[in-house]
C-alpha cells in the first residue's frame, strides 16, 4: 500500500512515495519549452513510482478547481485549463486529492508541532501561506483563504502577477527582489540588505497576523524563506517595534520541513485523505 505526495511548485516538481515506512523521493526542475514537456516529465516520474498507490495529495501552486482543472497560474499559464486530476489519476491509477501548496504546507508544520493556532510563510518563486486557527485550517468563503502572498501590502508597489499592484508576493518573491536590486538569486540570500528589508516587510505582516488570529507560531519556510540567514530571528525582533501593551506576538521560526514543507503537507493529504486536524494543541 503506497500513499504517494506531490509538489508542483514554480519552478520544480517534487514527489515522494511512502510504503511499508520506506520511502522513495524524486525533485526535477521543470523544463522550459511548454506544457507538454512538463506533462511528459510528470509522466516519467509517475511511472517510475512504486505499485499500488491508494491515494495520491498533490500540493499545488497553480489555482486548481472542485473538479482537478488548472484555472490560474501566471508563472506556467499554458496549463490553464489542464485536466490536472486525469493527468495524475490515469498514471497512477488512484484517486486525487489538491490542495494549496501554502495552506498544506500550514497543516503539516500544526501537525508536527501539535500547535492549534500557526501560520506558514514560505518564500519561493512566490510566496505563500496558509492558516491554521483553533486546530483547524481556515478555508473561508470560496475555501481559498490564506492567500498570504497577495496581502496589499503597498499601494504604490510594483505590479503583482495576479493583476493588482503592491501584493507581499511582489515585494519578497526572488524575481521581484532580484528586479529591485539587480542581484542574482545567489546573491540575495547572502545580501544583509536583502535581509533586512524582507526581515521589515514581514515583521509587518506578523503583526497584522497577531491582530487579525492571534496564531502562537509564525513558521517561515519556502526555498528562499530558508536561505536566508537568521530570518526568523530578524522578524520576530522587529516585529517587537510594533507590538502594544498587553498583546503577545507570536513565535517565529524556520519552519520544521524547511524548503519541503509543501510535500509534507501533500503526504498528510495523501495519507489520511482530509486537512483535519483535530489532534492540534497549542504550543
Amino acid at each position: 500500500m503506497t500513499f504517494l505526495a506531490l509538489d508542483i511548485g514554480g519552478t520544480k516538481l517534487a514527489v515522494r512515495a511512502v510504503k511499508a515506512g520506506r520511502t522513495w523521493e524524486r525533485i526535477e526542475p521543470w523544463p522550459r519549452d511548454g506544457v507538454e514537456s512538463d506533462l511528459a516529465l510528470l509522466r516519467d516520474v509517475l511511472t517510475a513510482l512504486p505499485s499500488d498507490v491508494v491515494r495520491a495529495g498533490v500540493s499545488a501552486a497553480p489555482t486548481v478547481d472542485s473538479e482537478g482543472h488548472v484555472t490560474a497560474w501566471p508563472s506556467r499559464p499554458s496549463w490553464c485549463g489542464l485536466d490536472l486530476r486525469r493527468t495524475i489519476e490515469e498514471t497512477v491509477g488512484a484517486p486525487v486529492l489538491f490542495g494549496d501548496d501554502g495552506t498544506l504546507a500550514a497543516v503539516a508544520e500544526a501537525e508536527v508541532t501539535g500547535c492549534a493556532d500557526l501560520v506558514y510563510l514560505g518564500l519561493g518563486t512566490g510566496v505563500g501561506g496558509g492558516v491554521v486557527s483553533d486546530g483547524r485550517l481556515i478555508r473561508g468563503a470560496w475555501g481559498n483563504a490564506g492567500e498570504l502572498g497577495h496581502l496589499p501590502m503597498d499601494p504604490a508597489g510594483p505590479p503583482c502577477r495576479c493583476g493588482r499592484g503592491g501584493c507581499l508576493q511582489a515585494l519578497l518573491s526572488p524575481e521581484a527582489l532580484s528586479r529591485r536590486t539587480g542581484l542574482s538569486p545567489k546573491e540575495l540570500a547572502a545580501s544583509g540588505q536583502v535581509a533586512a528589508f524582507v526581515a521589515d516587510v514581514l515583521a509587518r505582516v506578523v503583526v497584522l497576523l497577531s491582530e487579525l488570529v492571534q496564531p502562537s507560531r509564525v513558521h517561515l519556510g519556502g526555498g528562499f524563506g530558508v536561505a536566508l540567514p537568521g530570518l526568523p530571528a530578524r522578524v520576530e525582533e522587529r516585529s517587537l517595534a510594533w507590538s502594544r501593551r498587553g498583546h503577545r506576538l507570536p513565535a517565529v521560526a524556520t519552519a520544521v520541513f524547511g524548503a519541503h514543507a509543501s510535500l509534507a503537507g501533500a503526504m498528510v493529504l495523501a495519507r489520511t485523505g482530509e486537512t483535519g486536524l483535530r489532534q492540534s494543541r497549542s504550543a
